[in-house]
C-alpha cells in the first residue's frame, strides 16, 4: 500500500484567522476532505501543547508538533518530549532583568510570566491571552520547573543584543518582528519534527505538504520545497522556498491551497 500524504499546517496566520482567533469553515471542510482522501493532517505550531488544547473543538486532526518540535503527538499519545535543563531554565527566567526584557517560559502545561504587570503592553496583552486559556502558571517565576522553549519581547529599553549573544550558542533564535523572538533549543525547529514523524511513519519526504506564514515555518518550509505553500501575507523569509502562494486565511487560502495541490 501507497505512503499517506501527510500536510503539515501552521496556527496562527495560517489555518487560524489573526483577526477573529477563528478558522473559516472552507479550511474546516477542506482538511476534512483531505483526511477522508487518505491524508494525514498535522497541526505543526511554535505554541506549547497548553496553547494549542482548545483547538481539538474547533478541528480534527492526526497529530500535533508544538514547541517548535520539541512536543509531538500522534493521535492523542505523546511519541517525544525535549525539556530544558534546570541550568538553562533558571538562566532564561532571571535574565529579564539581567538584560531588561519580557520572558515568556513555556512549559507543554502552562506558561509561565513574572506576576507584575510589564512596562510592555503587549506583554500584558499576550498573558491576558493566555489566562483566558487557562495556561498561565501560579508558580514562582524564578523558581524550579519543566520548560522546552521560551520567548523575549524587547524594545528600546532592553539590552537585546548582549542577550541574543549570550544565549545563540544553545538556542535558535527567531527574529519574529516587533521586538519579539522565539527561541527554540538547537538542534529544534518545525523541520525536524516533521523528519521525526515521517521517519515514524515510513512517510517519503515527497509525500509532505507544508503551510505557513511566518518566519518560524521557515524550517518546514526548507524539508518540503516541492509542495510548500506561503499564504498571502506572510514573512518574505519563506519566498525562496515557497512553491506555491495561495489567498489569506479568511479568502480559503487553505482551501484554494489544497485544491491547487489535487488533494480535494
Amino acid at each position: 500500500m501507497a505512503a499517506p500524504k501527510a500536510l503539515f499546517f501552521d496556527i496562527d496566520g495560517t489555518l487560524l484567522s489573526e483577526l477573529n482567533g477563528q478558522i473559516p469553515e472552507s479550511a474546516k471542510r477542506a482538511v476534512a476532505q483531505a483526511r477522508k482522501n487518505g491524508c494525514l493532517a498535522f497541526i505543526n505550531s511554535g505554541r506549547c501543547k497548553c496553547m494549542l488544547d482548545y483547538l481539538e473543538t474547533m478541528i480534527e486532526m492526526d497529530g500535533v508538533l508544538a514547541g517548535c518540535g520539541t512536543d509531538l503527538y500522534f493521535h492523542g499519545e505523546r511519541i517525544f518530549y525535549h525539556a530544558l535543563t534546570d541550568e538553562q531554565q533558571q538562566r532564561i527566567v532571571h535574565a529579564d532583568k539581567k538584560y531588561n526584557v519580557g520572558i515568556i517560559a513555556e512549559g507543554c502545561d502552562v506558561n509561565h510570566y513574572r506576576p507584575e504587570p510589564s512596562r510592555m503592553e503587549i506583554m500584558n496583552e499576550m498573558k491576558r491571552r493566555t489566562e483566558l486559556m487557562n495556561a498561565v502558571s501560579d508558580k514562582s517565576f524564578e523558581g524550579h520547573y519543566e520548560i522546552s522553549k521560551f520567548c523575549i519581547q524587547a524594545d528600546k529599553e532592553s539590552d537585546i543584543e548582549t542577550m541574543i549573544h549570550d544565549f545563540e550558542e544553545d538556542f535558535t533564535i527567531m527574529d519574529r518582528r516587533g521586538g519579539f523572538y522565539e527561541c527554540i533549543p538547537k538542534g529544534y525547529d518545525k523541520g525536524e519534527a516533521i523528519q521525526h514523524i515521517c521517519q515514524l511513519l515510513d512517510i517519503p519526504m515527497e509525500n509532505v505538504y507544508v503551510f505557513g506564514d511566518s518566519s518560524n515555518d521557515l524550517p518546514m518550509f526548507q524539508v518540503a520545497l516541492k509542495h510548500s505553500t506561503a499564504m498571502k501575507e506572510h514573512d518574505p523569509v519563506l519566498d525562496p522556498y515557497t512553491a506555491y502562494v495561495t489567498d489569506k486565511v479568511e479568502e480559503h487560502g487553505i482551501e484554494k491551497a489544497l485544491k491547487h495541490w489535487g488533494l480535494i
